[in-house]
């Protein structure tokens, strides 16, 4: 990968697509954003017209992405994203403690 970094480059590495894999596997995305999403996957979010940017974003980026942990307020990163949508918004340390906690 060379030459400068585009805004949404970041998105493509940090296990961005493995995130997106995840997504695809839960096996909730209507057809037309589960083909967008295989897209962003194989060629990057860049390759996207406006139309399917809108889509990416409304239906994969607005439900399956948080801004933080709802416990320590530290970013979630991509490996633990999709299981933060549906642990509440916590982290994977966060949930761990939670876990812990339940089971003493």
């Amino acid at each position: 990968m060379g030459g400068a970094m585009g805004h949404n480059d970041h998105m493509e590495d940090d296990g961005f697509n493995d995130f997106l894999q995840e997504v695809l596997n839960g096996e909730s995305l209507e057809k037309a954003t589960e083909g967008i999403t295989k897209l962003v996957i194989d060629k990057g979010v860049n390759s996207l017209s406006e139309k399917q940017r809108y889509v990416f974003k409304r239906d994969v980026l607005d439900v399956y992405t948080i801004d933080g942990c709802t416990r320590c307020e530290s970013p979630v990163p991509w490996s633990e994203m999709y299981a933060a949508t549906d642990n509440g918004g916590l982290c994977n340390y966060c949930w761990h403690m939670s876990e812990k906690i339940k089971h003493e």
